[in-house]
């Protein structure tokens, strides 16, 4: 298959794909080195025009789908991405990555992504399974991920490497609607909830600015207020830098450097170049992070430290691990991946939250909004009103079952 080199090959693949019920897509890109990842190819399939979602999974299975592979290295890929922005149904795999791309580089959103990951954790196949295992499961296939780690920047491509892009998105509509039929209306609109969540992070995290920077360093919520002031200078420099020089951020400086730097206030060039892992690049611009710390200015009011960071009292510990517990029971239960109904850190959290502030105030956490709220939501809440018990139980799986009192 030749790679999409021509404007006008991509505008006919974007009429194509706004005329199709379900569109697909995959990326390959150059991160090494980069902070942003270089776009090294666009791969999209999609159902004909004459293939609807009503039909019988088994028949869009059969269908072999328009598969496009376009070069973002020779052709404006923007009409393309354009046509998927606006698309009812995107399909695609695991796609944080490739969503925070296409935000960082071409500031676009697709609101109406579908993750086969997140599908496939719903229909209890697995949790964070790959492309290639999943459609060798449902559709016995032989794929495998030989290729993943090419240099998907050099031309011409390989036919190993064309053959492997090509897979990446031949299998979506097929997988799309065989899971699709797995998980009925009401777990694909749970799998829509979380595909919507996984592109508000990637978004996120690619509107990160100098000023909002600090957010994302580890240990910088806990700091005292001159030391958090100098953190949040360092970290926006540092973002500035990284922008500027188009290099991942720890290559500029380490977040547990920037911590230690934050700590230390050096106001001496030579000092900031014998700190331990510093890096090089930060070795030649030490003048500039004295300068960064120098001006550093504490704010008014520091913000509050996350709720984590505080120690919870002895009675929201025992609550979190009951908790976690319940998690544990409805996964079972429901054949899902547990990590979607909450995390440990979710458990302890709304258990502070409680404990602290009343059952009100965690009414705003994860488990109680969304789809969480029937599945989890209500017995976290009925177990700490009284109202459900955990009893152990030598006839199930798991041990415990849930008991509701009528």
């Amino acid at each position: 298959m030749a790679l999409v080199t021509e404007p006008a090959e991509v505008a006919a693949i974007a009429a194509d794909l706004s005329r199709a019920q379900l569109a697909a897509f995959d990326l390959e890109f150059l991160s090494q080195d980069r902070l942003v990842p270089t776009l090294c190819l666009l791969q999209v399939s999609w159902l004909p025009a004459n293939i609807g979602l009503d039909a019988e999974p088994r028949q869009i299975v059969a269908v072999e789908p328009p598969v496009r592979l376009i070069d973002p290295l020779a052709v404006d890929v923007r009409p393309v991405i354009n046509a998927l922005a606006a698309h009812p149904l995107v399909v695609a795999h695991a796609p944080r990555q490739d969503l925070g791309l296409l935000a960082t580089r071409f500031g676009a959103s697709l609101p109406n992504i579908i993750d086969t990951q997140l599908m496939a954790a719903f229909a209890g196949i697995g949790d964070q399974v790959g492309l290639a295992a999943l459609a060798n499961e449902l559709l016995g296939t032989s794929l495998a991920k030989d290729q993943q780690w090419t240099a998907w920047e050099k031309r011409p491509l390989s036919d190993a490497q064309i053959t492997y892009a090509t897979a990446d998105v031949r299998y979506l509509p097929g997988l799309y609607a065989l899971l699709a039929a797995k998980l009925g209306p009401s777990r694909i609109e749970w799998a829509r909830e979380e595909s919507a969540q996984v592109l508000a992070e990637a978004l996120a995290a690619s509107a990160v600015t100098p000023e909002t920077a600090w957010q994302n360093v580890g240990g910088a919520r806990h700091l005292e207020p001159p030391a958090h002031a100098a953190l949040v200078s360092l970290a926006a420099w540092r973002q500035r830098i990284a922008v500027e020089l188009d290099r991942p951020l720890g290559q500029v400086l380490h977040d547990k450097t920037l911590v230690e730097l934050a700590k230390m206030r050096p106001d001496q060039a030579n000092v900031i170049r014998g700190v331990k892992g510093i890096s090089p690049i930060a070795k030649t611009r030490a003048q500039e992070i004295v300068e960064a710390l120098a001006s550093a200015r504490p704010a008014a009011k520091p913000a509050e430290p996350r709720a984590q960071f505080r120690a919870a009292s002895p009675r929201a510990q025992r609550w979190a691990e009951m908790l976690l517990a319940i998690v544990h029971v409805i996964a079972d239960e429901a054949g899902i991946a547990a990590r979607l109904l909450a995390t440990r850190a979710d458990a302890e959290e709304f258990a502070r939250a409680v404990d602290e502030k009343g059952i009100e105030a965690a009414r705003s956490l994860p488990a109680m909004s969304t789809w969480r709220r029937d599945v989890l939501g209500a017995a976290w809440e009925g177990w700490l009103a009284g109202n459900v018990a955990l009893r152990g139980d030598l006839e199930t799986p798991q041990g415990m079952r849930l008991v509701w009192k009528a």
